[in-house]
């Protein structure tokens, strides 16, 4: 009974993780021109210093600094970079379905470094997902747009680099790793402020704390939460929240509408991923039964 209710907690968790990763497109679509990404991603990620590192404290865990969580930081600081740029250049719907390929990303790391066989599965899955992630590209061809969708494609494999990097990482490892990789983001994107136009105002500045704080902070401590209860194939499914969520926050309080083509391969890519991740967890755990 006690071991139910601790998977219903996870669940719950990784419910609301999920629908406070979503918001996100919304949210820097607000800020507009008014800051560079740059600024946005290095800002986000100062206020979201606090509540991982008010987490660790509460825990009294220790900070980490190795070669596994440095190179972990460097992978979610680059991912969150390439997030803010691909979300700012292109649809919001675009950028998150982008870096929602990440499973194919570790899959073809696996591959070439940890030497895994490909099965008809896998094969399978990167064909259809290189398929899908080519209709954004020829249906939005203009500049901007390219450029945000090829954001979106390196955020997919940073963030792929980050899961392959944590692997069998302790607790206290995973959460050094992010708040290094929070640590790394506000270092690089915020001297951004000096040399490109940025307007600041407490409208601004009041979105990117809610970004760092609700939007990035809290989720990524109550992801690390739910992983503990719930099993990769429940985790995965239930992220599959945020692709869905995101663009729909966007149409209906925001003023962008992605074009029917990326809204028939960002469906069709979501359903891909989801179902490999599920179809892949099922043959691990009867592999090792």
């Amino acid at each position: 009974m006690e071991m139910k209710n601790t998977k219903i907690i996870g669940i719950v968790e990784m419910v609301i993780c999920a629908v406070l990763w979503s918001i996100a497109g919304l949210f820097i679509k607000m800020i507009g021109d008014d800051m560079d990404p740059m600024v946005i991603a290095g800002g986000r990620s100062l206020f979201a210093l606090l509540p991982v590192a008010g987490f660790m404290a509460v825990r009294r865990m220790r900070f980490v600094f190795t070669k596994k969580t440095a190179l972990n930081g460097i992978f979610l600081c680059a991912l969150f970079l390439c997030f803010v740029g691909a979300t700012k250049n292109t649809t919001a719907a675009n950028a998150i379905v982008l870096q929602y390929t990440s499973p194919v990303f570790v899959l073809l790391l696996s591959v070439l470094f940890l030497h895994k066989k490909l099965r008809t599965l896998d094969v399978v899955t990167v064909v259809l997902t290189i398929a899908g992630v080519a209709v954004f590209f020829i249906d939005q061809m203009d500049g901007g747009q390219w450029l945000g969708n090829l954001l979106g494609v390196l955020a997919g494999a940073f963030m792929a680099l980050m899961f392959v990097g944590i692997g069998n990482s302790s607790e206290e490892e995973k959460m050094s790793g992010i708040l290094l990789g929070h640590l790394f983001c506000a270092g690089v994107g915020l001297p951004f402020l000096f040399f490109t136009e940025n307007t600041l105002n407490l409208r601004g500045v009041s979105v990117l704390a809610l970004l760092g704080v609700v939007q990035l902070g809290i989720p990524y401590i109550l992801y690390a939460l739910a992983t503990k209860h719930c099993s990769v194939i429940s985790c995965t499914v239930i992220a599959a929240l945020e692709p869905i969520l995101n663009p729909i926050l966007v149409a209906l309080f925001g003023s962008e509408r992605p074009g029917v083509l990326a809204v028939c391969a960002g469906v069709f890519l979501v359903l891909v991923i989801t179902v490999y991740s599920v179809l892949d967890g099922k043959s691990e755990n009867l592999r090792e039964e």
